[in-house]
Parts: structure tokens; sequence; C-alpha cells
């Protein structure tokens, strides 16, 4: 299992940055420690829901221009409030105290800017993690695909979001989730997997539209991981895409970022022709650097 073996390589790393949690590192502490910038355009909250019994931290992001305003008697009354899409931001193995929280926050921002209300869910609250291994992931994730359902449940009651239009968009594990969840919910509209795949004991009879991002040299979450999900789809008769970025690594790097954002704002905001599925060539000119970001 391709899969299991080359994500397990960087679990020791991940492991001893748990550590850092152990000590006390908080999310604010280590968002800093890995140079995350709030953007002054996104309105930050820390916030959480209840699932099982267990808290879940959120982190809520959203436009701070007024455009995602809770809907009050006054707008009810009219037809101009419909309210903002809301999408869940799903960590990587390496949990948020780490560069991947860095990442999930970024994509966050870049969220909220759009006109959506981002949610970055703590969902490794429901069972105490703080990083974590492919054995550990394929044991308990229908544990965190249940506090996601929860999660769903709870973003549908925020006054600010259209409850009709909740999407969930995941990094790495969270990519998995994100597949995990739209297989469970039939509540989230559409999908979004950078760097993921399909947990292979995870077999959905349905799916939203997905859009899968993809290093094509990603060492950590192989690509064959991301055509596998796609074949899933295609299978079900889903409309999804599959785009490919050659030479790019797990995460993508920052060359491209924009080439990606653009591609899931327009995913978010308009469906897939029913004939766009399948490969798809990146648009962009390979560039020199290939740092993260």
């Amino acid at each position: 299992m391709a899969r299991v073996v080359a994500r397990r390589r960087a679990g020791a790393i991940w492991a001893a940055l748990g550590l850092l949690v152990a000590a006390g590192c908080t999310a604010k502490a280590a968002a800093e420690r890995w140079r995350w910038q709030p953007d002054a355009t996104v309105v930050h909250v820390d916030t959480a829901y209840t699932s099982a019994g267990v808290r879940i931290a959120v982190e809520r992001f959203a436009p701070a221009d007024g455009r995602c305003a809770p809907r009050t008697a006054a707008s009810a009354r009219t037809t101009a409030w419909h309210g903002c899409p809301a999408v869940l931001v799903l960590h990587p193995s390496s949990g948020l105290q780490s560069p991947g929280g860095a990442t999930v926050r970024r994509w966050a921002d870049a969220l909220a800017r759009g006109g959506r209300v981002a949610y970055v869910v703590h969902y490794f609250d429901r069972t105490g993690d703080h990083a974590t291994d492919d054995a550990r992931e394929d044991a308990v994730f229908p544990v965190w695909t249940a506090a996601l359902v929860d999660a769903v449940t709870w973003i549908r009651s925020d006054p600010a979001v259209d409850s009709t239009h909740v999407s969930a968009f995941g990094y790495s594990l969270g990519g998995y989730l994100a597949l995990a969840l739209g297989a469970t919910d039939p509540r989230v509209s559409r999908l979004v997997v950078l760097s993921g795949g399909l947990f292979d004991t995870c077999r959905p009879r349905r799916l939203p539209p997905t859009l899968l991002l993809h290093g094509g040299d990603d060492r950590v979450v192989p690509l064959a991981e991301a055509k596998r999900a796609a074949r899933v789809l295609e299978l079900l008769g889903v409309t999804h895409r599959l785009v490919v970025y050659p030479e790019r690594s797990h995460g993508l790097s920052a060359d491209v970022l924009p080439d990606a954002m653009e591609r899931v704002a327009a995913f978010l905001d308009t469906a897939i022709a029913a004939h766009g599925s399948g490969l798809v060539p990146a648009r962009w000119t390979p560039a020199a650097t290939s740092s993260s970001i």
C-alpha cells in the first residue's frame, strides 16, 4: 500500500511536533511559530461545538466587509439576504500545530476573501490526538467523520450561512476525511481534495461533485491515490475533475497556488460541466521555485 509507506516516512517528524502540544503550545503560538499571518480583510473568531459530549474547537474565518453578516429579522423580510456559502477546512495528519496548520489557515483566509465563511475544524479533539500515522487514521477515521457530520449540523445553524451550500476542503489527511464526509453526509454539496485520497476501507455509494488537486511528484501521498479516488468518482457517475501539477510536491508550491485557488473558487461558485470530468493538465508554465507555502 503506497499510501501507508509513503506517508509514514514523515510520521516521526510529526510525532515530534506533537510533543510541542503536550508541552503547552497553543494554536495561536503554533500559528505564529509557523509564520501564518492572519489576513486583515478576514474576521477570525475562535468558537466550538460539541460532538458526543466532547468539545471540538473551531476557527471561524469570514469576510470583514459585512458580506456574511448574520441574518436579522429585518433582512429576513427582504429578498436581498441569502447568506454566504460555508466551507469546512480540514487539516493534515500533522494537526494544526505544524506547517500544515499554517497551510490550511492560509486556505481558509483565501476562501473567506472570496465571500465564504470557512471553518477550520479541530477534529482531532474528538479523539484527543495531536498528530497521527496511517494505522491510527485507518482505525479512527469513522469517529472523526462523525465529528464532522456534527460540525455540518452546527455550521448550518450559523445565521450568516446559506445552509444549502456547505462544502468541505481537505488537505492531505483532511482530503481523505473530506471524501469520507461526502460519502456519509448528503448535506455536503461539494468537495475539494488537496493532496489527498480515499481511505482503503471507505466504500462510498455516493459522493458530491469533487475537485482533486495533486502534485505530480508528491512523495507523501502519491498521485496514484488521487487517481484511485477519481476512478471511484467515475464509477459512481459523479461530476469531478483531477488537476495534476507536474513536478510539484505535497500541498503544491507557491508558484502554482494562484492557479489552484482560482480553480477552487470557480468550482465552489459554479458547477463543473457534465463532460468536464477526468484528468486535466494544469494551465501554468513550470517555474524555477518549488518551495511550499
